[in-house]
Parts: C-alpha cells; structure tokens; sequence
C-alpha cells in the first residue's frame, strides 16, 4: 500500500471512528413529531467544486450516506467524505441529517464523539463565517491525539435556522417548537494541521466555495435561513 493510500485510509477510519463513537448516545426520537420532505445528502453535496473533489483514494473507504446512516442509526443519513483540492490539501466532511430534531445533535457536537472516540479536545470556540453573504455561526475545537491534532469547524441548522454550538439543548427544543420544520443538520469540516490559524482559515475557503455550488433552497438546507434584517 502506497502512502497516498496508507494517508487516506487513515483519513477515513478516523472519520468512521469519530461518528461510531458516538453510538451509545442514541437517545430514543421524539414521537409525534412533524417531518419535512427527505433530504438527500448524496444529491446535496458535488463530487467537486471549485479547486476541491472527492479523493477517489479516500472514497473507496467511506460508505454512502443512506447505507451508513441506517447501519449506525444515528442519524436518518450520514454523509463523509474527504475532499481534495488541486495543492494537495485535504479537508474531511461530515454531514448528519436527522429528519426528527431531540437531544441528538446536542449529543453528537463533536466535543461529545470525539472525546468518546479518545481524543483530546480544546480551544473550543464561538466564530462566524462569511458565506452567501452573510455571517454563519459556527464552532471550532481542537481534536488530538498523539501525532495527530485534528482542527474542527461545524455548525448546526435546527427547524431551517442556524444554532450555535453553544446553544443549550433547550434553546434548540424552543427555536423547534416555534416553526414547523422540526429536523436537524450538523455539518462538521475538519483536517490535520498542526497550524490550527492555517487550518480553519482553509475550513472557510472549502466551506465558501462548497456553499456557492449548491442550489439556493439547498443553502438555506446546509447553512439555515438568513435572519430578518
């Protein structure tokens, strides 16, 4: 096995790690809650765009998003993938969709699964992107073990609006109560670097130019409603 390919098993089984560590956190879904129409998380997300595509290497590694949702059961879908720009660089992408927003997305912020799956994690905090013209909060924290420090952008979208990291499960419930969309989406972009500044100013350009691929309703998806002005 060459080392482009040792590189990107080890990509991948680390993302496969960080979400199956997570698995005994399942809390049971909500009954009686409304739903909104099926998202496809395969259909969302470009195979490429911009300088970034799907490392072909890495992809043999990662399952679809319907398979392995249903396999871990936590989430209706979850998607993985790592992506390749033309320098060379790699980010990884996780996108966990819940049809019925609970405590789940609470339990699975990455401060949760990452420290389940043995990792380190600090340096956690608030930020905010500039993508569709418009600020996104969002969370960073640094994932690390031994030889390996994993800098970590995500944001979470409950009921159509974007919800900060640090929001309480409670706050989250009440944004839920008062719309009548009731999903979740939590969206994790990550790397390895030990330059955590370097790493999270090329978490923004990836998210920034994936943001500008995708349809407009698919935004308002993936990154949460703009707020009224």
């Amino acid at each position: 096995m060459n080392l482009q390919r040792r590189r990107a098993l080890r990509l991948s089984l680390a993302m496969a790690a960080a979400a199956g560590a997570a698995l005994y956190l399942k809390p049971p879904r909500l009954p009686g809650s409304a739903t909104t129409p099926r998202l496809d998380l395969d259909r969302l997300i470009p195979a490429r765009f911009g300088p970034w595509q799907v490392d072909r290497v890495a992809a043999t590694f990662v399952r679809a998003a319907d398979r392995r949702g249903v396999q871990t059961r936590l989430y209706d879908q979850v998607l993985e993938r790592t992506f390749v720009n033309d320098q060379g660089q790699r980010i990884m992408l996780s996108v966990a969709y819940g049809a019925e927003q609970s405590s789940d997305m609470q339990l699975h912020r990455p401060e949760v699964c990452y420290r389940a799956g043995g990792f380190e994690v600090r340096d956690s905090t608030a930020a905010t992107l500039q993508l569709d013209q418009r600020s996104l909060a969002v969370t960073r924290v640094l994932a690390a073990m031994p030889g390996r420090p994993e800098p970590i952008t995500y944001w979470t979208v409950v009921g159509g609006r974007a919800v900060s990291g640090g929001a309480t499960l409670l706050e989250r419930l009440a944004l839920t109560a008062r719309r009548e969309r009731n999903d979740g989406l939590l969206v994790r972009v990550s790397s390895i670097d030990a330059d955590t500044a370097r790493a999270y100013e090329l978490h923004e350009d990836f998210a920034e130019e994936l943001v500008r691929a995708l349809a407009p309703a698919d935004r308002i998806r993936f990154i949460g409603a703009a707020l009224p002005g």
